[in-house]
């Protein structure tokens, strides 16, 4: 059976030429219908002249900075028909037409965790992603690395990072060492007026569905489908997303990203 990433995470990230700082306001959220319901805030805001965040319950997170804003949400425990943020998402761009937007981001996260050994996640990407030549074998410790892949798909480009990290447990404090897949699918806005910006927008919100389905045929049944090493036979089965409902769970501590520069809506992980 193949592994199964944890902790997926969905972003909608809009590029804007205009700064959306002071626009992540949860009393104007809540005035506009852009946070209906019971969602609730969990953690005090964060507001400053360059950055701007809000986190709320349901384990959303949405950050304003000066040519983006995010909307994250953790997967576990949900339909895609129960995510909040797509609505969110496109009731904001429609409401603040005026911050002038040049892109759209679907952005989707997860990982692989290791719990029995401090090395097993650099292993893990040498052995399955990484040539086997004698250089692995050169320092104290299996090498590290990082790896940036492109597919030039038909809907948008998929830029795709797998990296090294760490995740903090919150009831103990220590650290798992983790595989990190982190995903964006890139749109530049198509149209003449910004109201066939703003409908593109709304369209691919409406479609980031796509999106994930790509993104889990790529890596449930191409890369994840590849790790038959031997060294990696006997490894017990990784916890499904399912398992693990709680982003805030875990804090990424170290990651060795170096996202191609083309890609402006990559995102770190919500910490």
């Amino acid at each position: 059976m193949n592994q199964q990433l944890a902790g997926l995470n969905l972003d909608i990230v809009a590029a804007t030429k205009k700064s959306a700082t002071s626009t992540i306001n949860l009393d104007f959220f809540s005035g506009a219908g852009i946070i209906e319901g019971e969602i609730k805030l969990a953690s005090q805001p964060v507001n400053s002249k360059n950055f701007s965040r809000i986190e709320l319950s349901e384990n959303i997170v949405i950050v304003g900075e000066e040519n983006r804003v995010v909307f994250s949400e953790a997967m576990a425990g949900k339909t895609p028909e129960n995510l909040k943020i797509p609505a969110m998402a496109s009731k904001y761009i429609q409401m603040l037409s005026n911050l002038e937007y040049e892109a759209i981001g679907v952005n989707i996260r997860g990982f692989l965790s290791f719990p029995e050994d401090k090395d097993a996640a650099s292993r893990y990407i040498a052995s399955n992603f990484l040539v086997n030549a004698s250089w692995q074998t050169l320092g104290k410790s299996p090498v590290r690395a990082s790896i940036n892949l492109v597919f030039d798909r038909e809907r948008s480009p998929f830029y795709l990072n797998i990296a090294e990290a760490a995740m903090r447990k919150e009831e103990d404090e220590t650290t798992v060492p983790i595989v990190m897949f982190s995903g964006s699918f890139s749109y530049v806005l198509k149209g003449e007026s910004a109201a066939e910006k703003i409908a593109y927008m709304h369209e691919i919100i409406a479609n980031w569905q796509t999106d994930f389905t790509a993104f889990n045929e790529i890596i449930n049944n191409h890369l994840l489908a590849q790790n038959t090493t031997d060294s990696y036979q006997e490894m017990p089965q990784m916890s499904s997303y399912q398992e693990m409902p709680q982003i805030e769970a875990y804090q990424e501590m170290s990651q060795t990203e170096s996202e191609s520069e083309t890609n402006e809506f990559a995102m770190n992980g919500v910490s």
